[in-house]
């Protein structure tokens, strides 16, 4: 007796398209996540990860964390086509981010292989096309933020993945993909309306899990971690895409 097959791209997309629409978010797993992959993409996956061993030091942490490694890189989607722009700081205004906004915070950049890589690419690609089927006529996404996030517990400690608490990024969407998790618990991810109410409640486990959701209507979270056994190494690795639609007059 065989499964049922994979379903076509297409039909992933129409699924997340309809789940946005109804409830502003959408969860996948990462088996299909890579229907929205090229077969060189998925092919590059072991590369691509292995970079999050090679990020550098949050340094803006306001609670004196230092649990957080990260880099970050600025694209514009036109077309389909990815294109980065020049290096710059990230800025949240306190409204949004009240623990460590109202700064310019200057992270170390992204790397260039990994800037330019094809599984970023599609993976940025498939956000646009996503936004395109939410908002028809919005086929360009004029300012792209993408973090590479490493959350890295002490020995006994918690560390914070949203350190802010639940907030909304100020953005248009928002996407957040497990790269890796090793030797940690804890780490759910909340979405909750405007009033404060969960609406869901998920744990991104498995590599290429994602969620997807609209900024301007809903918050998020994610729960501290904790190593389990605390003698070993352990971290949550995420990448973060927040996207603007490029708004025609």
């Amino acid at each position: 007796m065989t499964g049922a097959p994979a379903p076509s791209p297409a039909a992933l997309l129409d699924r997340m398209r309809d789940e946005v629409r109804r409830s502003g978010c959408t969860f996948v797993n990462g088996e299909a996540t890579k229907l929205l992959l090229t077969s060189e993409s998925i092919e590059s996956w072991d590369a691509f990860a292995e970079s999050w061993n090679d990020l550098g030091a949050d340094t803006y942490m306001a609670d004196g964390g230092g649990y957080r490694r990260r880099r970050h890189a600025v694209f514009q989607l036109r077309r389909g086509v990815l294109l980065r722009r020049e290096h710059q700081p990230h800025f949240q205004s306190r409204d949004y981010n009240p623990l460590n906004g109202g700064v310019q915070r200057w992270f170390e950049p992204i790397g260039a292989t990994v800037g330019a890589s094809i599984l970023l690419r599609d993976l940025v690609v498939a956000c646009g096309r996503l936004i395109a089927e939410l908002e028809p006529g919005q086929e360009n996404v004029h300012w792209i933020e993408v973090h590479q996030f490493r959350i890295e517990p002490h020995a006994d400690e918690e560390a914070f993945p949203t350190p802010e608490g639940m907030h909304r990024d100020g953005v248009d969407w928002v996407c957040v993909i497990l790269i890796k998790r090793l030797n940690v618990s804890g780490g759910t991810t909340r979405v909750a309306d405007m009033t404060g109410k969960e609406i869901q409640a998920l744990l991104l486990a498995n590599e290429l899990d994602l969620v997807f959701l609209n900024d301007r209507c809903l918050a998020h979270a994610v729960a501290p971690i904790r190593r389990m056994d605390p003698r070993r190494p352990g971290f949550r690795d995420a990448l973060v895409i927040t996207l603007v639609a490029h708004r025609r007059e």
